[in-house]
Protein backbone atom coordinates (compact mmCIF):
# COMPACT_ATOMS: atom_id res chain seq x y z
CA UNK A 1 0.00 0.00 0.00
CA UNK A 2 1.66 3.08 -0.61
CA UNK A 3 1.94 6.49 1.28
CA UNK A 4 -1.28 8.09 -0.06
CA UNK A 5 -3.58 5.36 0.12
CA UNK A 6 -5.50 5.17 3.53
CA UNK A 7 -5.91 2.49 5.95
CA UNK A 8 -9.64 1.92 4.63
CA UNK A 9 -7.95 0.98 1.03
CA UNK A 10 -6.49 -2.54 2.43
CA UNK A 11 -8.34 -5.67 1.98
CA UNK A 12 -10.43 -6.37 4.66
CA UNK A 13 -10.81 -9.98 4.20
CA UNK A 14 -7.98 -12.48 2.22
CA UNK A 15 -8.83 -15.52 -0.11
CA UNK A 16 -6.32 -18.22 -0.61
CA UNK A 17 -6.53 -21.88 -2.06
CA UNK A 18 -4.05 -24.12 -0.10
CA UNK A 19 -4.30 -27.88 -1.76
CA UNK A 20 -7.92 -27.96 -2.23
CA UNK A 21 -8.53 -25.95 0.98
CA UNK A 22 -10.08 -22.57 0.94
CA UNK A 23 -8.92 -19.98 3.57
CA UNK A 24 -10.77 -16.83 4.26
CA UNK A 25 -8.74 -15.10 6.34
CA UNK A 26 -11.03 -11.53 8.22
CA UNK A 27 -8.04 -9.18 8.29
CA UNK A 28 -8.89 -6.33 10.31
CA UNK A 29 -7.18 -6.95 13.31
CA UNK A 30 -6.92 -2.97 14.27
CA UNK A 31 -10.87 -3.31 14.69
CA UNK A 32 -10.86 -6.76 15.90
CA UNK A 33 -12.15 -7.83 12.69
CA UNK A 34 -15.87 -5.84 12.86
CA UNK A 35 -17.46 -6.45 10.12
CA UNK A 36 -17.99 -3.17 8.17
CA UNK A 37 -19.82 -2.95 4.49
CA UNK A 38 -16.28 -3.34 3.12
CA UNK A 39 -15.82 -6.63 4.69
CA UNK A 40 -19.04 -7.90 4.57
CA UNK A 41 -18.84 -7.68 0.11
CA UNK A 42 -15.91 -8.81 0.42
CA UNK A 43 -17.21 -11.97 2.48
CA UNK A 44 -19.73 -12.11 -0.15
CA UNK A 45 -17.59 -12.88 -2.96
CA UNK A 46 -15.04 -14.54 -1.13
CA UNK A 47 -17.94 -17.24 -0.31
CA UNK A 48 -19.35 -16.98 -4.09
CA UNK A 49 -15.85 -17.53 -5.74
CA UNK A 50 -15.48 -20.58 -3.15
CA UNK A 51 -18.89 -22.19 -4.56
CA UNK A 52 -17.83 -21.86 -8.26
CA UNK A 53 -14.45 -22.92 -7.70
CA UNK A 54 -14.35 -26.51 -8.35
CA UNK A 55 -10.94 -27.36 -6.98
CA UNK A 56 -12.04 -26.36 -3.29
CA UNK A 57 -13.09 -29.67 -1.38
CA UNK A 58 -12.88 -27.83 2.23
CA UNK A 59 -13.18 -24.44 3.76
CA UNK A 60 -11.59 -22.70 6.88
CA UNK A 61 -13.02 -19.61 8.16
CA UNK A 62 -10.63 -17.33 10.73
CA UNK A 63 -9.51 -14.01 11.82
CA UNK A 64 -6.16 -12.12 12.33
CA UNK A 65 -4.81 -10.76 15.05
CA UNK A 66 -6.29 -11.17 19.00
CA UNK A 67 -10.38 -12.04 18.14
CA UNK A 68 -12.22 -13.84 15.58
CA UNK A 69 -14.83 -11.38 15.10
CA UNK A 70 -16.33 -8.68 17.45
CA UNK A 71 -19.45 -8.34 15.11
CA UNK A 72 -20.48 -5.19 13.39
CA UNK A 73 -18.58 -2.21 13.69
CA UNK A 74 -20.42 0.06 15.77
CA UNK A 75 -18.08 3.31 15.13
CA UNK A 76 -19.06 2.54 11.28
CA UNK A 77 -22.81 2.89 12.69
CA UNK A 78 -22.20 5.95 14.48
CA UNK A 79 -20.07 7.56 11.54
CA UNK A 80 -24.04 7.28 9.74
CA UNK A 81 -25.84 8.53 12.48
CA UNK A 82 -28.21 10.11 10.24
CA UNK A 83 -29.08 7.35 7.87
CA UNK A 84 -28.64 4.55 10.61
CA UNK A 85 -31.38 2.05 9.55
CA UNK A 86 -30.73 2.94 5.96
CA UNK A 87 -26.43 2.13 6.56
CA UNK A 88 -27.45 -1.26 8.69
CA UNK A 89 -29.56 -2.63 5.73
CA UNK A 90 -26.57 -1.66 3.14
CA UNK A 91 -24.42 -4.08 5.56
CA UNK A 92 -26.96 -6.67 6.21
CA UNK A 93 -27.52 -7.29 2.71
CA UNK A 94 -24.02 -9.16 2.12
CA UNK A 95 -23.72 -10.32 5.39
CA UNK A 96 -26.88 -12.61 4.96
CA UNK A 97 -26.23 -12.97 1.60
CA UNK A 98 -22.48 -14.46 2.28
CA UNK A 99 -24.28 -16.75 5.51
CA UNK A 100 -26.31 -18.31 3.30
CA UNK A 101 -23.85 -18.84 0.68
CA UNK A 102 -21.77 -20.37 3.56
CA UNK A 103 -24.59 -22.93 4.16
CA UNK A 104 -25.23 -23.72 0.24
CA UNK A 105 -22.02 -24.75 0.03
CA UNK A 106 -21.27 -27.97 -1.16
CA UNK A 107 -18.17 -28.87 0.64
CA UNK A 108 -18.12 -28.47 4.50
CA UNK A 109 -16.78 -25.65 6.39
CA UNK A 110 -14.59 -25.25 9.42
CA UNK A 111 -14.93 -21.75 11.65
CA UNK A 112 -11.44 -21.68 13.50
CA UNK A 113 -12.21 -19.04 16.73
CA UNK A 114 -9.83 -17.04 18.79
CA UNK A 115 -10.26 -14.45 21.49
CA UNK A 116 -13.68 -12.35 20.98
CA UNK A 117 -16.76 -13.82 18.65
CA UNK A 118 -19.48 -11.28 19.40
CA UNK A 119 -23.04 -10.25 17.84
CA UNK A 120 -22.16 -10.91 14.30
CA UNK A 121 -19.18 -12.49 14.76
CA UNK A 122 -20.98 -15.35 16.95
CA UNK A 123 -23.74 -15.79 14.19
CA UNK A 124 -20.77 -16.14 11.85
CA UNK A 125 -18.61 -19.11 13.63
CA UNK A 126 -21.93 -20.66 14.12
CA UNK A 127 -22.62 -20.31 10.63
CA UNK A 128 -19.72 -22.83 9.89
CA UNK A 129 -20.41 -27.05 9.75
CA UNK A 130 -17.70 -27.16 12.67
CA UNK A 131 -16.05 -24.44 15.15
CA UNK A 132 -12.46 -25.37 16.70
CA UNK A 133 -12.42 -23.02 19.41
CA UNK A 134 -8.87 -21.56 20.75
CA UNK A 135 -9.24 -21.69 24.73
CA UNK A 136 -9.56 -17.82 24.63
CA UNK A 137 -12.37 -18.05 22.78
CA UNK A 138 -15.35 -15.97 24.12
CA UNK A 139 -18.41 -15.79 22.50
CA UNK A 140 -21.05 -12.92 23.38
CA UNK A 141 -24.29 -12.66 22.02
CA UNK A 142 -24.05 -9.12 22.17
CA UNK A 143 -27.39 -8.24 20.39
CA UNK A 144 -29.55 -7.07 23.58
CA UNK A 145 -26.59 -4.52 24.81
CA UNK A 146 -26.38 -2.89 21.42
CA UNK A 147 -30.49 -2.30 21.32
CA UNK A 148 -31.05 -4.78 18.80
CA UNK A 149 -32.17 -8.13 17.89
CA UNK A 150 -29.94 -10.75 15.94
CA UNK A 151 -28.68 -11.14 12.55
CA UNK A 152 -26.31 -13.59 10.33
CA UNK A 153 -28.67 -16.50 11.45
CA UNK A 154 -27.49 -17.02 15.11
CA UNK A 155 -31.85 -17.14 16.34
CA UNK A 156 -32.04 -19.90 13.67
CA UNK A 157 -28.45 -21.87 14.67
CA UNK A 158 -29.23 -21.40 18.32
CA UNK A 159 -32.95 -22.17 18.29
CA UNK A 160 -32.16 -25.29 16.20
CA UNK A 161 -29.10 -26.55 18.42
CA UNK A 162 -30.32 -25.85 21.47
CA UNK A 163 -34.63 -25.31 21.54
CA UNK A 164 -36.32 -22.53 21.54
CA UNK A 165 -36.39 -22.13 25.84
CA UNK A 166 -32.65 -22.47 25.93
CA UNK A 167 -31.94 -20.43 23.01
CA UNK A 168 -34.06 -17.48 23.91
CA UNK A 169 -32.06 -17.45 27.43
CA UNK A 170 -28.60 -17.45 25.83
CA UNK A 171 -29.76 -14.41 23.66
CA UNK A 172 -31.13 -12.38 26.36
CA UNK A 173 -29.53 -13.58 29.71
CA UNK A 174 -26.34 -15.06 29.20
CA UNK A 175 -23.41 -13.04 29.82
CA UNK A 176 -19.92 -14.25 27.58
CA UNK A 177 -19.50 -17.92 27.40
CA UNK A 178 -16.28 -19.34 27.36
CA UNK A 179 -14.93 -21.94 25.00
CA UNK A 180 -15.30 -24.86 27.69
CA UNK A 181 -18.86 -23.68 28.16
CA UNK A 182 -19.64 -23.34 24.53
CA UNK A 183 -18.32 -27.60 24.00
CA UNK A 184 -20.43 -28.20 26.91
CA UNK A 185 -23.51 -27.05 25.02
CA UNK A 186 -22.26 -28.58 21.96
CA UNK A 187 -21.53 -25.09 19.90
CA UNK A 188 -18.13 -25.85 19.33
CA UNK A 189 -16.74 -29.50 18.14
CA UNK A 190 -13.44 -28.88 20.56
CA UNK A 191 -11.15 -26.75 22.55
CA UNK A 192 -7.42 -25.97 21.87
CA UNK A 193 -4.75 -23.98 23.25
CA UNK A 194 -4.21 -21.10 21.28
CA UNK A 195 -0.93 -22.08 19.62
CA UNK A 196 -2.28 -25.01 18.49
CA UNK A 197 -5.66 -23.24 16.95
CA UNK A 198 -4.07 -22.83 13.43
CA UNK A 199 -2.60 -25.91 13.16
CA UNK A 200 -5.65 -28.08 14.06
CA UNK A 201 -7.76 -26.11 11.83
CA UNK A 202 -5.97 -26.88 9.00
CA UNK A 203 -5.19 -30.38 9.91
CA UNK A 204 -9.00 -31.13 10.43
CA UNK A 205 -9.69 -29.13 6.94
CA UNK A 206 -7.04 -31.13 5.09
CA UNK A 207 -9.11 -34.15 6.36
CA UNK A 208 -11.69 -33.46 4.99
CA UNK A 209 -9.65 -32.13 1.80
CA UNK A 210 -8.53 -36.04 1.52
CA UNK A 211 -11.76 -37.50 1.72
CA UNK A 212 -12.97 -38.66 -1.50
CA UNK A 213 -14.70 -35.32 -3.08
CA UNK A 214 -18.33 -37.07 -3.93
CA UNK A 215 -18.58 -38.65 -1.05
CA UNK A 216 -17.78 -35.58 0.87
CA UNK A 217 -20.58 -33.58 -1.23
CA UNK A 218 -23.32 -35.83 -0.94
CA UNK A 219 -22.66 -35.82 2.55
CA UNK A 220 -22.94 -32.24 3.28
CA UNK A 221 -25.86 -31.98 1.06
CA UNK A 222 -27.40 -34.38 2.84
CA UNK A 223 -26.90 -33.07 6.18
CA UNK A 224 -27.84 -29.63 5.43
CA UNK A 225 -30.46 -29.63 2.45
CA UNK A 226 -33.43 -29.64 4.20
CA UNK A 227 -32.42 -26.77 6.51
CA UNK A 228 -31.15 -24.22 3.83
CA UNK A 229 -34.99 -22.99 2.75
CA UNK A 230 -35.49 -22.41 6.79
CA UNK A 231 -32.30 -19.96 6.83
CA UNK A 232 -33.38 -18.30 4.23
CA UNK A 233 -36.92 -17.41 5.56
CA UNK A 234 -35.27 -16.85 9.08
CA UNK A 235 -32.24 -14.24 7.36
CA UNK A 236 -35.40 -11.92 6.11
CA UNK A 237 -36.94 -12.30 9.57
CA UNK A 238 -34.03 -11.38 11.10
CA UNK A 239 -32.96 -8.42 8.79
CA UNK A 240 -36.65 -6.88 9.19
CA UNK A 241 -36.44 -7.43 13.15
CA UNK A 242 -32.84 -5.84 12.96
CA UNK A 243 -33.90 -2.73 11.32
CA UNK A 244 -37.31 -2.28 12.98
CA UNK A 245 -34.79 -1.86 16.21
CA UNK A 246 -31.79 0.37 14.22
CA UNK A 247 -35.18 3.21 13.81
CA UNK A 248 -35.65 3.53 17.70
CA UNK A 249 -33.66 5.95 19.04
CA UNK A 250 -32.40 3.74 21.60
CA UNK A 251 -30.62 1.54 19.62
CA UNK A 252 -29.11 5.32 18.09
CA UNK A 253 -28.28 6.33 21.85
CA UNK A 254 -26.73 3.18 22.53
CA UNK A 255 -24.53 3.09 19.28
CA UNK A 256 -23.38 6.95 20.31
CA UNK A 257 -22.99 5.51 23.90
CA UNK A 258 -20.69 2.80 22.43
CA UNK A 259 -18.56 4.90 20.08
CA UNK A 260 -18.11 7.43 23.06
CA UNK A 261 -16.56 4.35 24.90
CA UNK A 262 -14.51 3.70 22.91
CA UNK A 263 -12.88 7.55 22.29
CA UNK A 264 -12.00 7.50 25.91
CA UNK A 265 -10.61 4.04 25.75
Amino acid sequence: MSDSQSAADAPSLTLQVDDSVAVITLDRPSSFNAIDLGMAQALRAAVLAVANDTTVRAVLLQGTGRSFCVGGDVKAMHAHARKLPAFIEQVISPFHDAVLALARLPVPVLAAVQGAAAGGGFSLAMAADLVLAARSARFVVAYPQLGTSTDGGLSWQLQRRLGASRALALLTLQGPMTAQAALDLQLVHAVVDDGLLQSEARQLAHAWARLAPQALRELKGLVRAPDVDSLARQLALEKAAFLRCAATTDFAARVAAFAARGKTN
